[in-house]
């Protein structure tokens, strides 16, 4: 078969069309800087963001009709240390997590729409590089050794480093992708020494050959410290304590809605790897005596960073910030859905991951969903620090009410989606039997509630700042007003029939570990 010039192997033939929506999304992305270069400057922003936008639909509704498959898009290599393993594959989790992602994606092309229409320039290099860093997050679901997961890691975070330096007038921004670029290097060189040492351990670099070592009795000291090093390098794309140290002064620096992909894509991404490394790492070990050490070890670091980040929000008096904490706190809870994946005993079913997945979906309507009310209060008011919210319900009534609710899903408050995301996860961990992890998730819901609902007393019980008091109300784009209608129907409706949603989540997660078992 001759596929773009190159004559493919006939092993490889059959598996392109497991990566269809990929080359969507490619094909997309270098499709979106045609506009910027044949129309005038009045025509490029709407141009290239409808083109991201439909690229993007096209591929979520191609995710929609595939079926799951174990079939692998493998290349062997035969060396002197043995045979490696490069592949990808496209199963139930891996089209559950390229759905989501392609249809958030699709939320934060629109919610980006009004932003870039103030932009002078640079539209479409802006919507490339977003669909890039989306098909990095997309080919992640599917890895299958460590090359590939290194490989797609990096297209995400390479293109996140552009973006969050991309308004390069802006001191704020660039400083933000400058701390962004230095601290992820150093999380980069800690994730290839422990792909090194898994590899120096197991002598492959495929998940499968991880699997079968741990599988096999007590790991070696070089695989444990193999996997102890890619845990740190994956937790600081969540946003894990102590490697959190990036998020507050990035998320606050970079533009709105690169803040809006970090905060939601990407930290899915570094969930996502988690979860498919664990697929090898710990599910494998359950049945070992000594298996319980690395729910311990997730344990611990899902409470340090539960309590760090809900703890460092209540005094935040800037909008960005708060929610650039408060994401560390839920990444947390994130992490204590990795802990219950790796924890043994319990129902033997997978709530953890089952919740987890549940939970980036909740996780990312909701953020959206703020950021949206954020890009436009900005825009408004030239800030988002506490005086832009300070009695936003009369300036405009629909604002106040998307952001009160988004809040209240953040803080769990029943019946939004995310009260039920925190219940699943708390639920998860209780199965496992870690009830002191349960009962630090309990507590940070309740020190949530008091600096969440600071915020909406700001909007609701404060009078107008005077700065503020005498301005018109705050216009809002219509494709703005249609991301938030989105959103709050959302977030209340996963909330009240989240049946469906769940059976998603849970059938996705039931294929972890099938490859191995």
């Amino acid at each position: 078969m001759i596929f773009l010039g190159i004559e493919l192997p006939e092993a490889l033939t059959p598996n392109l069309q497991l990566m269809l929506p990929e080359f969507i999304v490619a094909g997309t992305a270098l499709g979106a800087i045609i506009p910027e270069l044949v129309l005038p400057a009045g025509r490029r922003a709407a141009a290239t963001a409808w083109t991201s936008l439909i690229g993007l639909v096209i591929a979520f509704i191609v995710l929609l009709t595939m079926e799951p498959t174990s079939t692998q898009f493998a290349i062997h290599v035969k060396g002197e240390a043995g045979e490696m393993i490069s592949g990808w594959r496209s199963d139930a989790f891996s089209i559950f997590s390229r759905a989501v992602i392609a249809g958030g994606g699709a939320l934060l092309v629109l919610m980006a729409m009004p932003f870039t229409r103030r932009m002078d320039r640079g539209h479409g290099e802006f919507y490339a590089l977003l669909l890039f860093a989306l098909l990095g997050v997309m080919l992640v679901s599917g890895v299958s050794d460590m090359l590939s997961l290194f490989v797609c890691l990096e297209l995400v975070t390479i293109m996140a480093y552009i973006l969050a330096a991309f308004r390069r007038n802006d001191l704020r921004s660039t400083e933000a992708g400058l701390k962004y670029l230095v601290i992820g290097a150093v999380s980069t060189a800690v994730l290839l020494l422990g792909i090194a040492l898994i590899y120096g351990a197991t002598g492959s670099i495929s998940f499968e050959a991880l699997a079968k070592s741990v599988a096999s009795g007590p790991p070696s000291a070089f695989l444990v410290l193999g996997i102890a090093f890619v845990l740190v390098g994956l937790f600081f794309k969540v946003g894990g304590v102590p490697f959190h140290v990036w998020i507050p002064d990035v998320y606050e620096g970079a533009p709105s809605p690169v803040t809006a992909f970090l905060i939601t894509a990407s930290k899915a991404a570094g969930v996502i790897l988690l979860l498919r490394f664990g697929e090898a790492a710990f599910l494998p070990a359950l049945d070992n005596p000594d298996s319980g050490s690395w729910a311990l070890l997730l344990g611990a670091v899902a409470a340090l960073t539960l309590l760090f980040g809900v703890l460092s929000a209540i005094p935040q008096r800037d909008m960005k910030r708060m929610l650039a904490f408060s994401s560390i706190g839920h990444a947390g809870y994130m992490i204590m859905g990795i802990a219950a994946m790796a924890a043994s005993g319990g129902s033997g079913e997978p709530f953890g991951p089952s919740a987890l997945l549940f939970y980036i979906m909740a996780y990312f309507v909701t953020s959206v969903t703020a950021f949206t009310v954020i890009i436009a209060v900005s825009a408004a008011t030239g800030t988002h620090g506490a005086a832009a919210w300070t009695g936003l319900a009369r300036r405009s009534p629909f604002l106040a009410l998307a952001m009160c609710l988004a809040l209240l899903s953040l803080a769990g408050v029943p019946p939004m989606a995310g009260f039920f995301a925190k219940f699943l996860i708390l639920n998860a961990v209780i199965d496992k039997g870690m009830i002191a992890l349960a009962v630090i998730g309990a507590a940070a819901v309740i020190i949530g509630l008091y600096f969440y609902f600071l915020w909406i007393k700001e909007m609701y019980l404060r009078a107008p700042a005077p700065e503020t008091a005498d301005e018109p109300p705050i216009a809002i784009h219509p494709i703005t007003r249609g991301v938030l209608v989105f959103g709050m129907v959302a977030m209340v409706g996963m909330g009240i029939a989240m049946g469906p949603f769940y059976e998603w989540a849970h059938e996705a997660a039931q294929s972890l570990g099938l490859l191995w078992r």
